[in-house]
């Protein structure tokens, strides 16, 4: 019986530098709804904490708010 241990290796330096624009991309958008959410008074469908919570879930979380939750005044 053998055991096959998993070595987790690092995202090799090319690999990063092309998933940085998304990462950022995400985490811009993630920032933008918190912000938004924050200064709210209202948000539409759901609660402010919900789509707080929401905003993490990455990458769909928010744009699901942009599309749904933001209200539109």
């Amino acid at each position: 019986m053998s055991i096959h241990r998993h070595h987790h290796t690092k995202p090799s330096r090319h690999t990063r530098q092309r998933m940085a624009p998304f990462v950022a991309f995400e985490v811009t958008a993630s920032s933008v709804v918190i912000w938004d959410i924050l200064r709210a008074k209202h948000v539409r469908r759901g609660h402010k904490l919900g789509w707080l919570l929401l905003a993490l879930v990455q990458p769909i979380g928010p744009w699901l708010y942009f599309a749904f939750g933001q209200t539109r005044e």
